[in-house]
């Protein structure tokens, strides 16, 4: 019984310590020093860089209002794949984010993804750890955004009526609830240990609030001491600062790229190992928002 007892009040303080970490890293968060820069038709870029989680981290943010826009997932395959701000360019966006996950050999999607009725990828077996959601969009028009967890034998029942809808993961948010773990995998000493969820990335976020705004997302990482990138659990958190009531992890490491007509490449890529905004990657999907 008093071994019992023991872990109870072990486990109790875990929980009350992890309470105050996530209201101490929500405090950093609210009063950091945002760069906000208003875009058209209520739209807004926002930049942070804020220390919380123990580490530095570098925010990029832009939020717009879905009825004012169209949002679009654009495959860009094989020979079309570029930057993501080059093929936002060339298909005429006024902001993108990259995509999903993708075969970077072949520079073709690895994830189910289809626009109307034409289908350009199936998840592979290999993407099944991580990916567990959708997104995409209801219409036509592009001006609804849909998010939602998802299996890929449930592609047809739950978005089979979208227009287009793409397979990522893993879901962040549902209906304002955390889905992932703090730690996947952890060792001996409580340290998580799962390399994908666990060890700090660079993380790209499509998400939306319940006053209909879509939030595109790209956390900096690999560049020690200016942007320490987040684990899936800190991507998640993120996501509820900002206020987001579905959220879904897209492609991250050096695809992470979040650029705007305006303002430009505004994360800062790490493909070229430099905290910049030129060292964006090549990759085949984005998603782009059109005025």
């Amino acid at each position: 019984m008093r071994r019992l007892i023991t872990s109870v009040i072990f486990l109790a303080l875990c929980i009350s310590s992890k309470a105050i970490e996530i209201e101490k890293d929500s405090l950093a968060f609210v009063n950091a020093k945002w760069k906000v820069t208003g875009l058209e038709r209520g739209a807004a870029a926002m930049y942070a860089e804020i220390r919380m989680f123990d580490s530095q981290q570098s925010i990029s943010v832009i939020k717009y209002p879905a009825r004012r826009f169209r949002t679009r997932l654009i495959n860009s395959p094989g020979d079309q794949a570029d930057k993501t701000s080059a093929v936002a360019e060339r298909e005429g966006a006024y902001a993108a984010v990259n995509g999903g996950y993708f075969d970077m050999a072949q520079l073709l999607p690895c994830v189910y993804f289809r626009t109307g009725k034409e289908v350009f990828g199936q998840t592979s077996p290999s993407e099944a750890f991580r990916v567990n959601g959708v997104v995409g969009t209801k219409d036509k028009r592009g001006r609804k955004v849909m998010i939602s967890s998802c299996s890929p034998s449930e592609y047809e029942e739950i978005a089979g009526k979208w227009h287009s809808v793409m397979a990522s993961g893993p879901m962040l948010v549902d209906e304002g609830e955390i889905l992932v773990p703090q730690y996947t995998e952890t060792d001996e000493n409580g340290k998580g240990i799962d390399a994908f969820n666990d060890y700090r990335h660079p993380r790209s976020v499509i998400g939306y609030d319940d006053k209909g705004n879509v939030y595109l997302v790209v956390i900096d990482g690999r560049h020690p001491g200016k942007g320490d990138g987040a684990s899936i659990y800190e991507t998640a958190l993120i996501c509820r600062f900002l206020g987001m009531k579905d959220a879904i992890n897209l492609d991250g490491g050096g695809s992470s790229s979040l650029w705007s007509l305006e303002l430009g490449v505004l994360s800062h890529p790490s493909d070229n190992k430099t905290f910049d905004h030129e060292g964006e990657r090549t990759v085949p999907d984005i998603i782009g928002v059109f005025r």
